[in-house]
């Protein structure tokens, strides 16, 4: 089995890594800096769950990436790039993909599929996808695993799994577990998704507003009570879209968040300190809009994305750019 693995920062450079280190047929596509890095000394990953260097890895430039470039035809692409560089990395990818070939986000947001859809991905190329791992990628290249034990959610987008499905996710999850990959198939992708963007962007906004480590938020009852009150706030936006969300799912969050390193930062927080390009669209301002548009209540939520915008005042114009 082939793997494709856009986008080489935390996410896809630590899955992929880990498929190469055990052996599968890995293609990375990277760019800038970190094509260069990776051209010249590979892939290195610092690891709770254990340290590896991979010498070698075979890395292609997004411009280069067509059919005749690959060692192989693309049996599976995870898509693991930010939520803005979605679109172009979709146009980037579209002339590797055969009858076959099942393409994976693996991004924060719960309306990637629905994005690439517009764009022209078939949706019986589209297997739903998420990812959880709290690492960071360093100036260096290298990929720092730091927190939670690292794990893949697959499922269909469909309602229904056909054999075919069920058959072709079985065989994609058995290669992400020979390579050590914690990994489950979900009959409920939606809710998947919905369960990690909570806990992704509820803690997002919150520690971007404060500019605060979880463990500084966790120390102080209010800020505690705070990150309690909008995880909720974005279940109720979750249930108003007609996520079948229960309340021990919410107590799970909250206990996982409860578990995580006191350092942990979220990666919006780390991009807008670093004046980057941000998913501060994704994941405040959309489901703001949400809000308004299902008249819901979010105070926390409005709290926090004025908080964003007054601390950040470039943010509109870093975002369209």
């Amino acid at each position: 089995m082939h793997f494709v693995i856009v986008g080489c920062g935390a996410v896809g450079g630590y899955f992929g890594g880990r498929l190469a280190q055990h052996g599968e047929n890995v293609t990375f596509v990277a760019r800038g800096k970190q094509l260069q890095i990776m051209q010249r000394s590979g892939l290195t990953i610092k690891s709770i769950e254990g340290d590896t260097q991979l010498a070698k890895v075979n890395v292609i430039a997004p411009d280069k990436l067509k059919q005749a470039c690959l060692p192989m035809a693309a049996d599976v692409i995870f898509l693991s790039v930010k939520s803005y560089q979605l679109v172009s990395a979709l146009a980037q990818i579209k002339p590797l993909i055969a009858k076959h070939t099942r393409v994976i986000p693996l991004l924060n947001g719960v309306n990637a599929v629905d994005v690439m859809q517009v764009q022209g991905i078939d949706l019986a190329n589209i297997y739903g996808g998420l990812a959880k791992i709290i690492a960071e990628k360093t100036a260096d290249g290298t990929i720092h695993h730091t927190g939670a034990k690292p794990h893949i959610t697959l499922g269909v987008c469909s309602k229904v799994a056909t054999t075919a499905d069920t058959e072709q996710l079985s065989a994609i999850a058995k290669r992400l577990q020979l390579a050590g990959i914690s990994v489950g198939v979900t009959r409920d992708m939606q809710l998947a998704l919905w369960r990690k963007y909570i806990f992704v962007a509820a803690w997002g906004a919150l520690a971007a507003a404060k500019n605060l480590t979880l463990g500084e938020i966790r120390a102080q009852s209010h800020l505690s009570f705070l990150l309690e009150r909008i995880v909720n706030e974005y279940a109720d936006i979750a249930r108003a879209v007609g996520v079948k969300l229960s309340e021990k799912n919410i107590k799970e969050t909250l206990s996982f968040l409860a578990r995580l390193p006191d350092s942990s930062e979220t990666s919006m927080q780390r991009d807008l300190k670093a004046a980057s390009l941000s998913e501060f669209d994704v994941l405040v301002a959309y489901p703001l809009t949400l809000v308004q548009q299902l008249n819901l209540s979010a105070p926390v939520l409005k709290q926090c994305y004025e908080q964003i915008a007054t601390s950040y005042p470039q943010l509109n114009i870093e975002q369209s750019s």
